[in-house]
């Protein structure tokens, strides 16, 4: 009953509420003020068209009033922020104020702490113009005004000794003189020749002094942006010059000894100023191998030894470049990535000039040392087991993330150290194996005349790590060229070196093989070397070699140029050829042992003494192996199926059993003491 009560007193208020209202409306209160409304809007009307007179405007006008109000914000200077909302619901506005510029001894503070990064990052070009007035522009003696009113005795002069003072202080301290770098570099491209090769010369000593024996790298963004201490932004900026000095400085080397005596429109002055911008690159290449830009000047070296030198100067200066690229492949073991761009640079630069080029320049590459310790074959025989999975530390997800960062830290450090790993020189080596072999079977397909002799002893050092799939070509290229020139019996001195060393070579590329997987006929290799014995008799050079003194040509106008590799005589090619049959292989026999023992003998008596006696005690190692040689010795009756046949050049055919070793009579009269001596040690051995 009480909630019923409620609700019905509720609804009389509402009525009631009602009721008030309605009598409102009809006492017409909202009708008086909309009369007042519309009596406001018709005087307004009536005051729009009323006219003024100009006077009455003129002078209720003041000057005051005409000059443009300005609005002083108090929140000018600073930026609309978040509302805060206070703890009564309202939003109060909020402004940050901008920080106001630093005062001047804040400033000094700031300068002796550390400099900013823009600063800092300023190009060192850009810097080096705002603080030397004309330093944009070419060096020119005429316009210099410290060299107006000089004669040209005082200007050498005073050139000689502003390059040699900038130069001493460069070299007594850099970092303080650096500035005069840009002015002596400048000098070397300056329009007088005398200037411009002084300044050349005497910036080769300063950058040997002054640069680093590392890779300086360029600064990110966000590292030219930092604010650093005044001392680091001192060594950046050093830096910063100096790898951008170089740099120009190696163009303009690359410039100026692109420059030929056998280009068209080359004066002598050009080529001097070649020669002289080569040997410069030589002893950057030599000197600063681990600084910035080392392909390009090895560019400019290889550049130089591509091109026969035609004059005396110019061949001084290719054997300097030719032993400059020798010693940094010496020097390179332990690394391999100056080898492997060397490798490259050469071998795409001899193939652009269609292998037309020096023998000496495919013997550099027989001063590769980095390949002496590479076994390609040792990866490929290592079958060692993984470690499964019971087997290997656990480590938890925290302790992995610490290894992964400690990686990260010690690749970092090697970067910086210019460190090589072992994974990455054994990367490098079969790099440099691969390009190294591939270019020689593309000069062996190309057979020029004048480089098959360097590419076949390059190959008998390194064909021991050709792999399988390249050894097919190898030997059938090879074959190829013994025959092609055996098929001539006058052999030149050459040709016999080409077929000795494709002999050498053959059984050099089966000798590491594995005897149970693969098998190679090399019988040919053994008959073109028999059928050779004859020749190399008769050779009248079979003792010299490249360091053999001898007289020049008069009639001959080229130059001589001797490869700088101690390229083996023929007598020791013979001799190593011979070991490789019957002492390294498993080409040796007994048939074969008796028909060389009788051409061994018949080519002594035309050998010179050395290669006699050599010849000799290779006969006394096989007598060792073979006992069936002892009965060539012996003129006893014996059973005998037809005759010796000492024109045919096969060892199967020659039916060398029948044979007697009649020449040891004549060698036990030779004129040399050596010589007669060995033959009557044969014979007693025989015995």
């Amino acid at each position: 009953m009480g909630k019923r009560r409620v609700k019905r007193a509720s609804e009389l208020r509402n009525v009631k509420r009602r009721k008030e209202e309605d009598s409102k409306l009809q006492s017409s209160v909202f009708s008086r003020v909309e009369d007042d409304i519309s009596d406001i809007e018709v005087d307004d009307q009536n005051e729009e068209y009323m006219e003024v007179p100009e006077e009455i405007e003129d002078e209720e006008a003041e000057d005051y009033e005409r000059i443009p109000r300005a609005f002083n914000d108090p929140d000018a200077d600073g930026e609309e922020g978040l509302p805060i909302r206070r703890s009564d619901g309202t939003l109060q506005r909020r402004i940050i104020m901008k920080t106001s510029k630093p005062t001047n001894d804040e400033a000094a503070n700031d300068e002796e702490d550390g400099v900013s990064g823009e600063e800092e990052a300023e190009d060192p070009e850009t810097r080096e113009e705002k603080q030397r007035p004309g330093a944009g522009e070419e060096f020119d003696e005429e316009a210099d005004e410290s060299y107006k009113g000089l004669t040209p005795e005082e200007k050498v002069i005073k050139t000689k000794e502003d390059i040699a003072e900038m130069a001493q202080n460069l070299i007594e301290n850099p970092e303080e003189n650096i500035l005069q770098l840009s002015r002596l570099r400048r000098m070397s491209n300056s329009k007088n020749p005398l200037t411009a090769k002084l300044a050349i010369l005497a910036m080769v000593p300063v950058f040997k002094s002054i640069a680093p024996s590392y890779h300086i790298r360029a600064l990110s963004e966000s590292e030219k942006k930092e604010k650093v201490s005044r001392e680091v932004a001192k060594l950046r900026l050093f830096e910063q010059h100096l790898v951008l000095n170089y740099k120009h400085y190696v163009e303009l080397l690359a410039e100026k000894a692109a420059k030929f005596s056998t280009q068209p429109k080359v004066t002598p002055l050009d080529a001097e100023m070649g020669i002289i911008a080569s040997n410069a690159a030589c002893e950057l290449a030599s000197a600063l191998r681990y600084f910035n830009f080392r392909k390009e000047v090895l560019k400019i070296i290889t550049r130089r030894v591509m091109k026969k030198p035609q004059n005396e100067h110019e061949l001084k200066v290719f054997k300097k470049c030719v032993s400059t690229l020798e010693e940094l492949l010496v020097e390179d073991s332990s690394n391999g990535d100056i080898s492997l761009e060397l490798v490259v640079l050469l071998s795409k630069s001899i193939r652009r000039r269609a292998f037309n080029v020096d023998e000496s320049i495919i013997n550099i590459l027989l001063s590769l040392t980095v390949l002496n310790d590479y076994s390609p074959n040792s990866r490929e025989n290592d079958d060692s087991p993984k470690l499964k999975k019971k087997d290997r530390i656990h480590l938890s997800k925290k302790e992995r993330k610490q290894l992964k960062e400690r990686k990260l830290i010690d690749k970092e450090m090697r970067e910086a150290e210019q460190a090589v790993t072992a994974e990455q020189r054994e990367k490098n080596q079969a790099q440099i194996l691969k390009t190294l072999l591939l270019f020689y079977l593309e000069i062996l397909k190309a057979r020029p005349v004048k480089l098959m002799a360097a590419v076949l002893e390059s190959l008998s050092r390194f064909g021991h790590m050709v792999n399988i799939d390249l050894m097919g070509d190898f030997l059938q290229v090879m074959r190829e060229i013994a025959e092609e020139i055996l098929i001539n019996k006058d052999l030149n001195s050459n040709e016999v070196r080409q077929v000795l060393l494709c002999i050498i070579t053959s059984f050099s590329l089966v000798a590491n093989l594995p005897s149970r997987k693969v098998v190679v006929d090399l019988n040919k290799f053994v008959d073109y070397l028999y059928s050779l014995l004859p020749n190399l008799s008769l050779d009248t050079e079979i003792e010299f070699s490249h360091k053999t003194l001898r007289l020049m040509d008069p009639l001959s106008s080229e130059l001589n140029i001797k490869p700088s590799v101690n390229v083996s005589t023929k007598a020791e090619l013979l001799l190593r050829c011979l070991n490789a049959i019957f002492f390294n292989s498993k080409s040796g026999s007994s048939k074969r042992a008796l028909a060389f023992t009788k051409r061994l003998y018949l080519a002594a008596l035309h050998l010179p003494e050395k290669s006699s006696v050599a010849s000799m005690k290779f006969i006394d190692k096989l007598i060792g192996r073979y006992d069936d040689i002892k009965t060539l010795y012996s003129t006893e009756d014996r059973v005998q199926n037809g005759i010796y046949n000492a024109e045919i050049d096969e060892t199967e055919r020659a039916n060398t059993e029948v044979a007697v070793l009649w020449e040891n009579v004549l060698l036990d009269k030779h004129y040399a003491t050596n010589v007669a001596m060995g033959a009557r040690h044969l014979f007693k051995n025989a015995k």
